[in-house]
């Protein structure tokens, strides 16, 4: 297998891939440019997902979704191939980090930042929810932050309101901490599950940290299903809201109309830490376990002027939460739904019974859901990635579908291509002065590279079918000969065509230079026909430099070179990785350069070795 992933310049269903943008178990992502110079966005199936039917009706639920949904807060599909071998979509590039790259770089956002956020982010899931589709894993690493504000992506997993369930019995698909209780239940998804994400992804990006913790997993399921959020650190009335989405009842939890009024107050008022507001529009009744979170000291206040107060019982929808969808007396939402309306000036009351009801963790419980009574609200939204699992595909947990070729991605190579043009100059100048031995050295480094490529791509595509054996070691090993006897074969072709290049190329100059018809720089013996004829020795050092470039140009991009390259990389990763690595490489390859440089301004005799005389044109 020659290609890894999908290299720079490869053409695909008629777009050019121009870079990776982020890959994980099920596919990669790349930047790519369509036939009319659009850049896009590109994402392709692994091989060996592609092969898998349940995975090819996944994408093909992607493609579904977002054909049927129109919104600038969403994707905008371009194109798709879902029948062919290599298995495709094309959607609009969006420019901007997720929203998990955002929260890590800039830190949790404010209540003003936040409450937009909501906001933004309760319209695009009406349009989704709107056009019947439910996105099921909504968490920070989908959605990206562009300059017009957020964007949902990956509806690799969505759902149609109509579909049948498409999850196997006994396994749920999703991301851990961002599964509505209903879900880990096994209950059918919904925009309400949604909506838990929703809120779940407004705790990370208030606080910068996984609503439910990271690990272990079975204690981040046991949190999200007692719907106890990690809220330290927030304001009374954002803990309030936030805890109000997630809690572990359906029938308590908050409309996301009410949660985000309770944010734009948050906003507009301030929202410290250790205070409670009583006759803030109802916004001072903390959710249980919200004063504890938040360390609350109550101060009283009056309502603010000209702001009315809406009564709304504990249990029943705040005003407005109608264009979220109603609900049929089953538990399951009805898919009509409006479109939302603009924030008034009406504040609907933020407070709980005074009954306070169980938090405490409890087990995750894989047998059949419970009540089933769900109303529009926020869920479980998507955690941080847990570690060494990919962001924006589906982890393996207890009980979820998966098994380890579908969990397995290949480490990283990054390129390095600074550090391979550092290694490349003291070559071309040692040519220039000897260029038997460079000619032998080159050729030593590129066949290295590609055993190095084979046996580095055979290994991780091993793993990518079959998952991580304890055998590999011991097969790569028992493979390295054939991997030799591959790469040597693999190299003729490139050796041929620079070899024919430089012929070709330098031949004729070489030529008239060592027969004196070309006199560049003489040494005043004329006449001669030997490299110390007449012309300078730095005449001859600098076509032999020059040969010794277009060699290896060719060499390391020519025909079926892309796994010396890779191997290349693999090499830099281990010997000399990161940026100290590369300085170290600079310095060094510097140091050698300037060794042999001086040689050429020497004006030392070419050596030939372990060639006996040069190569003449004149017999």
């Amino acid at each position: 297998m020659e290609r890894i992933g999908l290299e720079p310049g490869t053409e695909v269903g008629g777009y050019r891939i121009v870079s990776p943008l982020g890959a994980g178990a099920m596919g990669a992502v790349y930047r790519a440019v369509d036939g009319g110079g659009n850049v896009v966005a590109f994402k392709v199936l692994h091989a060996h997902v592609a092969a898998d039917a349940d995975m090819r009706a996944r994408l093909g639920r992607e493609i579904a979704a977002l054909r049927r949904v129109d919104h600038p807060a969403v994707a905008h599909l371009l194109d798709a191939e879902p029948d062919a071998s290599d298995m495709f979509i094309v959607t609009e590039l969006v420019d901007g980090p997720t929203l998990e790259a955002e929260i890590a770089d800039g830190g949790p956002l404010g209540p003003t930042d936040l409450y937009e956020l909501a906001d933004q982010l309760a319209d695009a899931l009406v349009a989704v929810h709107a056009a019947g589709v439910i996105h099921r894993d909504l968490k920070p690493s989908n959605v990206l932050i562009s300059p017009e504000g957020p964007v949902l992506i990956d509806f690799g997993i969505a759902h149609g309101l109509e579909d049948a369930r498409m999850t196997s019995v006994g396994f749920v698909m999703g991301t851990p901490g961002y599964l509505a209780p209903e879900l880990i239940d096994r209950g059918d998804p919904s925009p309400a599950s949604d909506w838990w994400g929703w809120a779940a992804m407004l705790v990370y990006a208030a606080t910068g940290r996984a609503p439910f913790g990271v690990r272990p997993l079975d204690a981040v399921i046991a949190r999200a299903h007692s719907g106890d959020p990690d809220t330290a650190g927030l304001g009374p009335v954002t803990t309030a809201a936030l805890r109000g989405a997630l809690d572990a009842n359906p029938a308590r939890r908050w409309s996301a109309d009410r949660v985000v009024e309770a944010l734009r107050v948050a906003a507009d008022r301030g929202d410290t830490p250790g205070t409670t507001w009583s006759g803030l529009g109802g916004y001072g009744s903390l959710a249980p376990g919200a004063a504890a979170a938040a360390g609350a000291t109550q101060v009283q206040g009056p309502p603010p002027a000209g702001t009315e107060v809406l009564g709304a019982p504990v249990g029943a929808p705040a005003a407005g939460a109608e264009r979220y969808g109603s609900w049929s007396d089953d538990g399951t939402q009805v898919a009509s739904v409006a479109a939302r309306e603009g924030t008034g000036t009406a504040i609907m009351p933020v407070t709980f019974d005074k009954e306070p009801y169980p938090s405490q963790p409890m087990p995750p419980s894989y047998g059949p859901g419970g009540d089933g009574q769900s109303r529009s609200a926020g869920q479980p939204g998507p955690a941080q990635g847990q570690p060494g699992q990919p962001q924006g595909f589906d982890p393996v947990l207890p009980g979820y579908q998966g098994g380890p070729e579908r969990g397995y991605v290949p480490p990283p190579v990054p390129h390095r291509p600074l550090a391979v043009f550092a290694l490349a100059v003291p070559f071309v100048l040692a040519a220039a002065t000897f260029p038997g031995r460079a000619l032998v050295a080159l050729l030593a480094v590129v066949l290295v590279c590609r055993v190095v490529g084979i046996s580095h791509s055979s290994l991780h595509g091993r793993r990518e079918q079959r998952g991580v054996r304890a055998s590999d070691t011991a097969q790569a090993v028992l493979r390295a000969p054939w991997h030799v006897v591959r790469a040597v074969l693999a190299t003729i072709p490139s050796v041929l065509v620079a070899a024919s290049a430089v012929v070709v190329l330098c031949g004729p100059v070489w030529w008239l230079l060592t027969t004196d018809r070309l006199v560049i720089g003489s040494n005043g013996s004329g006449g001669g026909t030997a490299p110390d004829g007449g012309n300078e020795p730095w005449v001859y050092a600098t076509l032999l430099g020059a040969a010794a470039l277009l060699a290896a140009v060719l060499l390391w991009f020519g025909p079926v070179t892309s796994l010396a390259r890779h191997g290349a990389r693999v090499v830099l990763r281990t010997v000399a990785p990161g940026w100290i690595g590369t300085l170290v490489i600079v310095l060094l390859a510097a140091l050698v350069s300037w060794l042999f440089l001086g040689a050429v301004l020497d004006g030392r005799a070419v050596e030939w070795a372990p060639l006996q005389e040069p190569p003449r044109f004149d017999r």
